[in-house]
């Protein structure tokens, strides 16, 4: 049988050449495609940005990142003298790096200390940051507490003042800043959680229960305000190196005073702020940073194969 040389051209020639047009095409819609993307992403220039927890590691990482890109910031936490440090490194990347556009911006970035384990100061805090500014553009709920000891020995008043930093807190403040938010349309409520809030781990029940509860709650928040403008983050790291497990709570609250191994190799904290803000302002809501394949495999395993991951965390001693 004779095969048409038409037809054999076709199947030939045919495919590249629709290959060739399309790829054509796409570069020459590219600065389109850029323009599109950067007039919808979101930037921090000028935005007025509430951080809890901003006296160190992550919190104080995402406060200088977001100075550098333009932001003003409310810094709170309950050590002031770290939070006036936190405050001159916002200001030194400010200058350096994302000078003010407008003559109105504000020039100096507001110190708030507070303890977020009390549910009166927690009030009396969201009233004084929306006032420093006249609006909270961006709440990140940072700050928190972990934990170092089996169920059995943690006291009720140590796992209740877990719960009460990590969950009640982040709930209390959103109840507190959601209002403005409405009004504008607008708004932005990013919560800090854990690789704990993916997966359980020993010696943590609390600290994890309370990561869990954030994104339950969280993800709840966010289908209701769906169409609204207000965006709802949660932000899972890894493995940064961050002093969380020092300051985590023995059973009887004491300070554990111990980093742990993969902590002590993790990922830098400006290195984690940097992503974080970067997948922020491109919309992203669900955010997972600085996990290694340890992470990953964890919360793999803990998702689909329960009885093997509790033999292996148990076995490994947790995070």
């Amino acid at each position: 049988m004779r095969l048409r040389p038409s037809s054999r051209r076709w199947s030939t020639c045919g495919k590249p050449e629709a290959s060739f047009l399309r790829r054509l095409a796409f570069a020459l819609t590219a600065p389109v495609r850029r323009h599109i993307l950067a007039f919808m992403r979101q930037t921090l220039a000028d935005k007025v940005v509430w951080v809890t927890g901003a006296s160190s590691g992550i919190g104080r990482a995402f406060a200088v990142e977001a100075a550098r890109r333009g932001a003003a910031l409310i810094l709170s936490g309950r050590n002031e003298d770290a939070l006036r440090k936190t405050a001159a490194l916002c200001a030194a990347h400010r200058q350096g790096e994302a000078p003010r556009r407008h003559a109105d911006a504000i020039l100096a970035d507001a110190i708030l200390p507070f303890d977020l384990a009390n549910p009166s100061a927690r009030g009396s805090a969201a009233q004084k940051a929306l006032a420093v500014f006249g609006r909270i553009d961006i709440l990140v709920l940072n700050a928190g507490v972990s934990q170092r000891a089996r169920f059995e020995e943690t006291s009720p008043e140590v796992f209740e003042l877990i719960m009460e930093t990590n969950f009640g807190a982040a709930v209390d403040l959103t109840r507190a800043v959601l209002p403005q938010m409405r009004e504008r349309g607008s708004g932005m409520i990013v919560c800090v959680s854990s690789i704990a809030g993916l997966m359980g781990a020993p010696w943590r029940t609390a600290y994890s229960a309370s990561k869990h509860a954030q994104a339950g709650f969280f993800s709840s928040l966010r289908a209701e305000l769906a169409g609204s403008g207000i965006q709802i983050s949660m932000v899972y790291p890894g493995f940064v190196r961050t002093a969380i497990s020092e300051n985590a709570l023995s059973g009887d609250g004491t300070r554990h005073g111990e980093l742990d191994p993969l902590q002590k190799s993790g990922q830098a904290p400006s290195e984690t702020a940097r992503a974080v803000w970067n997948r922020l302002e491109a919309g992203a809501l669900d955010i997972r940073v600085a996990f290694d394949f340890k992470a990953c495999l964890g919360v793999f395993l803990a998702r689909h194969f329960p009885k093997l991951f509790v033999r292996s965390i148990s076995r490994h001693g947790g995070l």
